[in-house]
């Protein structure tokens, strides 16, 4: 069983925080180890020190916005934390109750339409057990979305952050969610406290990126922080990743009437699964996962070489484009990893990728060309890889399209598909 209690409200360090008391028995934390016991990530996390000995004194969830904010953070519903234990009271086949009440419509989607999908392969319905309110709190109205400079993000900022976004649709505020670590896969002995400064620290960077974008586009941005992944998840972010940002959305309800989720694109060709990314069933939690008065919606489904044309000469993305998850020299993207690739390559393919040579590490990737081309396709192999045969397919039509010197060297690469070994990261 996991117990929410009556959220409510803290000022620390220039900072609001809500919080809601949270009781997970000691037979559910001991599951959720067991059932992501094979997950990268987690499972070194969670054996040493799991449950924390702080559950038992004052165990609470918590989202921190700047102290300017603290009239919006909504205390009057449960919505943002029982979404945010939605994953693991799945995983651990724990019933969720709740004090305060959740909104109606979130609780009739989540009980009548995203549990049911995600109750299979042996894992049941869970029931949530709490009170129920169809009536509207009052909000601000604005519209949100989360900013962390990568390509989908930047593309939604470039669609929804000006007069052509659709009617009652422009942004109003960016987000950044600093609660999506991903914990090393290391094993113990280690310091979580540690781990958890160390991350935070290497999000400054990021987060001083994001705040030049916001700026630039005349938009507040808003720094969220938690500690849901430091204390409960601890991994597993793209299992968990949408849960996790639509409950910090939902800890300021007060303030958004519209989420734009930007979508990767990947929601077509993968079945509705716990361990499955979030992002391949995207549209489904956009619609069960709105509220009374807070929708959210998906920006869109274009390719990812469609969004790399409309960025590739943007100012913005030229400067802060962040695709990588372990920086290089001066904040650059690495330039020789698979995230990397799936976005050099096509800018390369357009003639573009020059203009980003502030973002990534250019000198290997132009003298190993031929090898990069060859590495992405030999990922692509790898049968649980099909965001990347996806990128391989898109890159073959840019080529064919493009007819340039580095879409033909590609093409004639791929020709040889056959001959090219699996490559592992």
């Amino acid at each position: 069983m996991i117990k929410i209690g009556t959220p409510f409200i803290t000022i620390e360090n220039e900072r609001a925080e809500l919080h809601a008391p949270v009781t997970i028995t000691g037979d559910t934390a001991k599951r959720y180890v067991e059932e992501t016991d094979e997950i990268q990530n987690i499972v070194f996390l969670t054996k040493s020190d799991y449950p924390p000995a702080h559950w038992k004194e004052d165990g609470t969830v918590w989202f921190s916005v700047p102290s300017e904010y603290r009239d919006y953070l909504c205390c009057e519903r449960s919505d943002a934390f029982i979404i945010a234990f939605l994953w693991y009271a799945m995983i651990s086949g724990s019933d969720i109750c709740f004090e305060a009440p959740v909104s109606k419509k979130l609780y009739e989607g989540l009980t009548q339409q995203l549990i049911p999908a995600l109750a299979k392969d042996g894992y049941r319905a869970i029931k949530l057990t709490g009170p129920v309110s169809s009536e509207a709190i009052w909000h601000e109205n604005g519209v949100v979305t989360g900013m962390t400079c990568g390509v989908d993000s930047l593309y939604t900022l470039a669609c929804y952050g000006t007069d052509r976004a659709p009617d009652g649709m422009r942004l109003t505020h960016l987000v950044y969610y600093d609660g999506s670590y991903h914990f090393p896969g290391a094993r113990p002995p280690y310091d979580i406290d540690e781990i958890y400064r160390d991350k935070v620290t290497g999000h400054v960077p990021a987060v001083d990126d994001v705040r030049r974008v916001a700026a630039n586009n005349g938009l507040p941005l808003i720094y969220v922080l938690t500690n849901l992944d430091k204390d409960y998840y601890r991994g597993g972010l793209p299992l968990t990743g949408m849960y996790r940002f639509l409950s910090c959305t939902l800890a300021l309800e007060h303030l958004y009437g519209t989420y734009i989720s930007s979508s990767s694109g990947h929601t077509d060709n993968v079945q509705i699964s716990l361990f499955e990314p979030t992002q391949h069933y995207e549209d489904l939690i956009c619609r069960t996962c709105s509220t009374d008065t807070l929708k959210y919606v998906s920006s869109d489904h274009d390719s990812r070489c469609r969004k790399l044309r409309a960025l590739a000469d943007d100012a913005d993305a030229q400067k802060y484009l962040n695709v990588c998850f372990q920086l290089g020299d001066h904040g650059r993207n690495c330039g020789d990893c698979y995230a990397c690739w799936r976005t050099m390559i096509p800018l390369d393919i357009m003639g573009k990728l020059d203009g980003f040579a502030e973002r990534f590490e250019l000198d290997k990737y132009h003298a190993d060309r031929k090898k990069v081309f060859a590495d992405l396709i030999g990922f692509s192999k790898i049968p649980s890889e099909s965001s990347a045969r996806d990128c391989v397919r898109q890159f073959a039509g840019l080529a064919e399209e493009e007819q340039s010197e580095a879409g033909k060297e590609f093409l004639e690469i791929l020709s040889n598909i056959d001959d090219i070994p699996v490559y592992m990261e």
